[in-house]
């Protein structure tokens, strides 16, 4: 049985309505946005007083949370600073990113198939572990 679009129109002009009538909170809103999830290790983390939402004072700890972790794992290609990637800088990351995994694969890929097998893998992140000062680099974003 087809289904005609208009229905769907009226399913969700519905579902619109119903949400609009129903009094909404921050974290109702926060749940239609976000996986559950994230949600219950978002208020783990920064939900100070245990409410159940994030006031404005836990939000900007959660921002500034956010904003050190961009630092940490992009920093180094956001050249503008404006705490985001452009689109020239998102591919400065990936040519970097497919130069470190060529980088990987010509070391490790001991059987020359072009992939690197379980053991290879285990291998390379056996000496990744054992090497702290590129972990140090990879915490600092360089």
């Amino acid at each position: 049985m087809m289904t005609k679009p208009t229905t769907y129109r009226g399913l969700l002009a519905l579902s619109l309505l119903a949400f609009t009538l129903t009094p909404s909170t921050q974290r109702l809103l926060a749940e239609t946005t976000m996986d559950g999830n994230k949600i219950a290790r978002l208020l783990k983390r920064f939900d100070a007083n245990q409410n159940g939402q994030l006031d404005p004072a836990e939000q900007v700890a959660a921002e500034k949370a956010r904003q050190e972790a961009f630092q940490r794992l992009h920093g180094k290609y956001d050249t503008d600073g404006n705490g985001q990637l452009s689109e020239s800088e998102k591919a400065a990351r990936r040519a970097d990113l497919q130069a470190k995994r060529l980088e990987t694969l010509k070391k490790f890929d001991k059987d020359g198939d072009g992939r690197l097998s379980r053991e290879e893998r285990a291998q390379a992140l056996t000496a990744r572990k054992a090497n702290p000062k590129n972990n140090e680099d990879k915490k600092n974003g360089a």
